[in-house]
């Protein structure tokens, strides 16, 4: 059995297609001053010096979480990571991301920003009255 950051990459290979443009100006930012540009279709992290994105955080695992772009968004996936990947306090098993979210790979927090994003549902108008 692969790990799963294999089988994604299979995934994505196999797809030929990256589900869309990659969002224009993405970015994170790391520890409030290095800010990292996103230009990948699929962008790994973790502490793995094979990744896209290398976290020298014993917190992080070696092949922790994915970025996908899928349709101009970035969606972060954990890939079955020992402490969790969180978007704003929440943990997620996978999320689309938006600007000023805050990404916490088990206490490792990386800030994620966009140009042109598309808008952030409204939780209001989508909720049961």
């Amino acid at each position: 059995m692969g790990n799963s950051q294999d089988e994604t990459e299979d995934l994505q290979a196999k797809s030929g297609d990256d589900g869309g443009t990659i969002p224009e100006d993405a970015f994170v930012i790391i520890d409030g001053t290095r800010v990292i540009p996103l230009t990948q279709a699929v962008v790994n992290i973790g502490r793995r010096i094979e990744n896209t994105l290398v976290l020298d955080d014993p917190r992080v695992s070696r092949t922790h979480a994915q970025l996908r772009a899928i349709n101009s968004r970035y969606i972060i996936f954990d890939l079955n990571s020992t402490g969790g990947t969180f978007v704003n306090g929440e943990r997620v098993n996978q999320c689309i991301l938006y600007p000023g979210d805050v990404i916490s790979l088990a206490g490792a927090d990386l800030i994620y920003g966009q140009k042109n994003p598309p808008p952030r549902p409204d939780l209001k108008e989508t909720a049961p009255l």
